[in-house]
């Protein structure tokens, strides 16, 4: 995914349980984001590019900061697997689905 409209950065996530974040230019590897105990299978950005949603089979969603890679909160209540999540216009909502 990348952080529409600023396009600096790409996420991707894994069946390793890591979402890496690179520089869309260069390539180069920003960060690895590790938290997860499953394979991460839905992730996005906020419209404001600076916090990261990553979405797992562990029945977690994880925020992330953007710039430093840190851990914010992770979203539990889940009692299956998370397999699509979208931040809300504004960017202060998550919403998560699962099955």
């Amino acid at each position: 995914a990348f952080n529409n409209p600023f396009g600096d950065k790409v996420i991707t996530g894994s069946f390793d349980k890591t979402c890496k974040v690179w520089d869309s230019e260069t390539g180069k590897l920003l960060h690895t984001l590790r938290g997860h105990s499953t394979e991460i299978v839905c992730l996005s950005f906020n419209q404001q590019g600076d916090v990261i949603a990553t979405g797992s089979m562990d029945n977690t969603a994880k925020l992330w900061d953007a710039h430093t890679g840190e851990e914010l909160h992770t979203l539990l209540g889940h009692t299956a697997e998370i397999v699509s999540l979208s931040f809300s216009q504004a960017g202060d909502k998550l919403i998560t689905g699962s099955f």
